[in-house]
């Protein structure tokens, strides 16, 4: 059976996407002129509202908002509407039968402390390659903040880019990763203190790292990947260029990997792992919101990254997962050829915490769960760059 996207579909019988729009005068609302009942209804989740062709930003007064939505068909306005405007109504009515139920909503309203701390910019830090410390006094970070390194001119130390604190060691002091929670390997101290880096607001949200498409909303407008925000693993990082206030709101909206209908299969393909990192396959989420026990069959395949090297790995795995129950979750290898390392390692029962737990020059599928949900991995330490896909089927859930 072919496979179905989001967009593209193979037939209108098998999937709509219905575009509603709505018109009316201000005079068509009541109670002061605040309530209007559409004349359309409308999906609250995808719902934009334009009062004289501005649009409008959904809330209460107390966060900034104009309107708050209330059922498929009410807008209640925050103040009062002339009864010669024009509203107007748009909403996106999605119904597709192949999409997973993995649409993941983060939603977050922007504190004081998160607007003070954004895009603050610091210069005349130091590194310490030893200990993966940025030395810089009185640095007032903390535990999970993230910062942008925007420059660093020693060569071999720490290089530009986003870093997330791991631990504080003390006010001068902290320890550093990636943004994805693996350890730095830079080997040269700074050679004096020229480094320098912006705080930058970043949310963690989960599973990220199999959607083919993330949406970033602020105060109801479409940021731009790569210039307004990034994405990593499992955050998105807001740049330092995009005036974050308080009382902003932030909405996150992206989706599971692809599902084949009636046959109960996820996958995905063309996933880049840089050596020593990994990435996440699936998680419980995946296979249903509420999902937490799952048994599957696993197909990994991955091949270095250069089409010219002929470098491969294809495993077949079961697999048993259990969210909040790490000694419960098992990975049970099938078979295995390829000529990345000597062979696919497992890596199960609570034992896994970093790409370090697989053998160097090897690929690792790992099985991991903690009090939120169950993952699986896919750690390359096989030397070089790699791209991946994968298939679980049989899903019992």
């Amino acid at each position: 059976m072919a496979i179905k996207f989001l967009s593209g579909f193979r037939g209108i019988d098998n999937a709509k996407q219905g575009l509603r729009r709505s018109t009316q005068l201000g005079s068509a609302a009541t109670g002061g002129g605040t309530i209007l009942a559409t004349s359309q209804n409308f999906d609250q989740q995808a719902c934009f509202v334009y009062l004289n062709g501005s649009l409008l930003r959904e809330g209460t007064s107390g966060n900034g908002g104009d309107y708050v939505l209330s059922g498929n068909s009410t807008v209640t306005f925050n103040s009062a509407v002339a009864s010669t405007d024009i509203i107007e109504v748009v909403s996106y009515n999605f119904a597709n039968p192949t999409l997973p139920e993995t649409m993941i909503e983060v939603d977050h309203t922007v504190t004081s402390a998160n607007a003070a701390y954004h895009a603050t910019s610091v210069t005349g830090a130091s590194y310490t390659a030893s200990s993966d410390t940025l030395v810089k006094t009185s640095h007032g970070l903390a535990v999970d903040d993230v910062i942008n390194v925007t420059v660093s001119p020693t060569s071999g130390s720490l290089a530009t880019g986003r870093y997330r604190v791991l631990t504080v060691t003390d006010a001068n002091n902290v320890v550093l990763r990636t943004v994805n929670d693996q350890a730095l390997t830079y080997s040269t101290n700074s050679a004096s203190a020229n480094i320098e880096y912006s705080k930058v607001f970043s949310k963690r949200v989960n599973n990220l790292t199999l959607q083919n498409k993330a949406m970033v909303f602020l105060n109801g407008m479409l940021l731009v990947e790569n210039t307004d925000f990034f994405r990593d693993q499992q955050a998105i990082t807001i740049d330092a260029s995009v005036n974050l206030l308080q009382n902003h709101v932030l909405a996150i909206r992206h989706f599971g990997s692809f599902t084949f209908p009636t046959s109960s299969e996820i996958g995905n393909a063309g996933i880049e792992i840089i050596d020593d990192t990994s990435g996440i396959l699936l998680t419980s989420t995946d296979v249903g919101s509420a999902n937490v026990t799952s048994a599957f069959k696993l197909i990994v395949s991955a091949r270095h990254s250069t089409a010219t090297n002929d470098s491969y790995r294809v495993t077949e795995a079961v697999i048993r997962c259990e969210k909040n129950a790490a000694t419960k979750c098992y990975a049970h290898k099938v078979w295995d050829v390829g000529n990345i390392g000597a062979d696919m390692e497992i890596i199960e029962t609570n034992n896994y915490s970093s790409y370090s737990s697989v053998t160097d020059g090897k690929l690792g599928i790992a099985v991991h769960a903690d009090s939120n949900y169950w993952y699986v991995y896919l750690v390359n330490r096989s030397g070089h760059s790699i791209v991946a896909g994968f298939e679980a089927s049989a899903i019992s859930n």
